[in-house]
């Protein structure tokens, strides 16, 4: 059980796609007010762990609390709605967009196909 001022933990985290294991026993706690940096070179699995911790990819194994909610079956906006946010390294997706344009589109989920 996590302490109260761990915002966000993950336990066991594992990833695999077919025989290739991406992430492979990823623990970690975040704690209120901390900043912390995943670093690492080219497939590594850094960007495969944000996914995970996002809820963009499944996890294969492992648990993942917000706070004191397991959110680790949650799909990528019920973890939004329940205060976990990402940004994705693309920052001019919709370039004739203003900067608030870009940040209210990303904060309402996936664009429909």
């Amino acid at each position: 059980m996590a302490s109260p001022d761990v915002a966000l933990r993950a336990v066991g985290l594992k990833k695999h796609f077919g025989g290739l294991t991406a992430v492979s026993d990823v623990s970690v706690d975040v704690h209120t007010g901390e900043i912390h940096a995943v670093i690492g070179p080219n497939g590594a699995g850094k960007s495969t762990l944000i996914n995970l911790l996002s809820g963009d990819l499944s996890v294969s194994a492992g648990e993942i609390m917000l706070g004191q909610d397991d959110i680790t079956r949650l799909a990528p906006d019920r973890r939004a709605r329940a205060g976990l946010g990402r940004s994705y390294q693309k920052t001019t997706i919709f370039p004739q967009f203003t900067a608030q344009e870009n940040v209210r589109l990303g904060g309402q989920g996936p664009c429909p196909p």
